[in-house]
């Protein structure tokens, strides 16, 4: 038919079972019990993060069909994708490609096995999984003959798929053979895509979850916005601009919290969340000090600040559905601040004493100047860098409301200048995040400040994550 895929070969699965990747971990997997889809994560170690995989998974008896995934405009081999006949190959490859695409190209869903990817069906596998990152059987099996000076790199980043059945016989048969000549037989072939690096595999399932289906093998440079099935036009993945992609994430309710990036963060030892029972929130929103028009002003402040030196304002705003969280994220993690590192230091009558206890480090000679020694200069010094059109008046008023109604177990009389001393703080120190948090957004290429943008600007600024890491919503999600 003229609208279907070119069929580059076929591979039939009489065993149950295919054993898959580099010769030495086809080979191991021929002895290896074979592997359903995995549920669990894989555990980090160091910078690495590696599923442990037996290279031998239940696969659905029948013929099975090869496509040549191929660059639009050039035809060159960029990927390959294997199917069971009776399921309809455009529709399995953009199933994968929705759940666990390419971890170099947007909305690439999943990049490791979870919950959402069991769910689907859909069995992950990555850069660090297989080839020569897994060493089992290597001293035995080898590599096989090398590809040459023009393609160096053959051997790891191509791979087998075969039937259990004939694993000796292809695998001895292979290691006489480069890359790109190992030639495939009725149940086993060997998928080469040429100077290809980093290879990842995708597994697809049958609906009961019970048998793989498909298997979808890129790299990364393959790109799937311009990477086509031989045979029929169309890429299969539709190319977007960024402001488009961000516009359709909105609509179909994307989750920008941030939560996901915060567990990874926590899940790789990279932040540590304080014991829940130091944790601080969530808080009554009538306790929030800081209103929509309060915290517009510290959002604005830099790009206030950028065009009064003739630089092009960049600080991104917010937007629905998603201000109000971050509203509520933003309140959080000041009252946390405020409970937890200002109110057990301000009552008494020598501000200078409570300037030098709530910033110890005001002394510090660094550039750019730390946190505390900024800090310090707006707690002291009532015309520092005055931020335009903060209502500073009312914030202190629901300021020195919310520390009254925290110590009311030891009453305590807080001095104005102290309380408006400490509003001049948070407002900086608010300034500083929105401005982490704006930079966050950029790099992700889409132009409003989310609560995900938030988070994950605080997690990385190890000084302001000092402050308010006693917020029990900025590691667990908004109310």
């Amino acid at each position: 038919m003229a609208d279907s895929p070119t069929i580059h070969s076929t591979l039939s699965v009489v065993s149950g079972q295919l054993c898959f990747g580099s010769l030495h971990n086809i080979w191991f997997g021929s002895s290896a019990p074979s592997q359903g889809l995995p549920v669990a994560p894989p555990q980090p170690s160091g910078t690495v993060k590696a599923h442990s995989i037996n290279y031998n998974v239940a696969a659905q008896k029948g013929i099975w069909n090869v496509f040549k995934l191929v660059v639009s405009e050039t035809s060159d081999t960029v990927a390959w994708f294997v199917a069971h006949a009776d399921i309809d190959p455009r529709q399995e490859v953009d199933k994968i490609l929705r759940i666990s695409g390419s971890p170099y190209e947007p909305d690439h869903g999943s990049t490791m096995n979870n919950d959402a990817t069991s769910q689907a069906g859909v069995f992950v596998i990555n850069r660090y999984d297989w080839s020569y990152y897994d060493k089992r059987c290597f001293d035995e099996i080898g590599e096989g003959q090398e590809e040459g000076d023009d393609d160096m790199l053959a051997n790891s980043n191509s791979l087998g798929l075969v039937d259990r059945s004939v694993v000796q016989e292809m695998v001895q048969r292979w290691q006489g053979q480069r890359p790109s000549r190992r030639d495939s037989a009725e149940h086993g072939i060997w998928l080469y895509i040429p100077h290809g690096e980093y290879m990842f595999g995708r597994f697809g399932f049958n609906d009961t979850h019970t048998a793989a289906r498909s298997f979808l093998l890129f790299s990364v440079y393959t790109e799937f916005t311009r990477t086509s099935f031989l045979g029929i036009p169309g890429t299969l993945r539709e190319h977007m601009t960024p402001q488009e992609r961000f516009e359709r994430e909105l609509r179909e309710g994307v989750d920008f919290s941030g939560m996901e990036k915060v567990q990874d963060m926590v899940s790789c030892q990279y932040v540590s969340p304080p014991p829940a029972s130091e944790q601080l929130g969530p808080y009554d929103p009538s306790n929030y000090i800081l209103r929509e028009q309060d915290i517009e002003p510290l959002r604005s402040y830099r790009e206030e600040y950028a065009s009064r030196n003739g630089a092009e304002p960049t600080i991104h705003g917010f937007i629905d559905p998603w201000k109000q969280p971050l509203l509520d994220l933003v309140n959080e993690m000041a009252l946390s601040y405020l409970e937890h590192f200002v109110l057990p230091h301000l009552g008494g009558e020598n501000v200078a004493e409570m300037a030098k206890t709530l910033f110890p480090d005001y002394e510090k000679n660094s550039r750019p100047i730390s946190l505390d020694v900024a800090s310090h200069r707006h707690f002291t010094q009532p015309d520092q860098s005055p931020i335009l059109d903060f209502d500073m008046s009312h914030v202190s008023v629901r300021l020195r409301e919310f520390l009254e109604s925290r110590s009311q177990d030891k009453p305590r009389v807080f001095r104005d200048d102290a309380v408006k001393g400490i509003c001049r703080v948070l407002g900086y120190i608010l300034t500083e995040v929105f401005e982490l948090a704006n930079d966050v957004a950029s790099n992700c290429e889409h132009n409003k400040i989310l609560p995900c943008d938030v988070r994950q600007a605080v997690l990385l600024d190890e000084d302001i994550l000092r402050l308010v890491c006693f917020s029990k919503i900025l590691w667990g999600g908004n109310l």
